[in-house]
């Protein structure tokens, strides 16, 4: 009786975590990109794409077909009236379309990718002067 008593416990602990795994993950929003754009190290063409929430700061980026494409950490952005509409935000950076905030539907904050930038330097040498990227 005990053996059976464990295993029935061990069954609902397991569907429990399997439920509680499936509503971790939130849709933000869905969206149809029509340019190439990057996230981190990584460029996806125009399509339909939809992000998740894994946790409170990490999101997670799927394709059409809800295939996991990249999961990106970011920073809480807070403004002081909802977006009415989710919207991606995107930036010209060198050159390509960089994602840099995420903002859900009818919500006061959003979510800011931290996106590195080209940073421009110079070097001086005794006899000549070095600029580049």
């Amino acid at each position: 009786m005990k053996k059976i008593a464990a295993k029935v416990v061990l069954m609902m602990t397991f569907v429990f975590l399997l439920t509680a795994a499936g509503y971790s993950q939130q849709m933000v929003l869905k969206a149809d990109v029509p340019f190439d754009f990057t996230v981190g190290k990584k460029t996806f063409p125009a399509g339909e794409y939809r992000v998740t929430r894994i946790s409170a700061q990490t999101l997670c980026l799927r394709g059409s077909n809800n295939s996991f494409l990249a999961t990106f950490v970011t920073e809480p952005i807070v403004t002081m009236t909802s977006q009415e509409n989710p919207k991606l935000k995107f930036e010209a950076v060198g050159g390509q379309y960089v994602l840099t905030e995420v903002w859900p539907e009818g919500a006061s904050s959003g979510y800011q990718l931290l996106v590195k930038k080209p940073v421009n330097y110079i070097a001086q040498t005794a006899t000549s002067t070095y600029v580049g990227k």
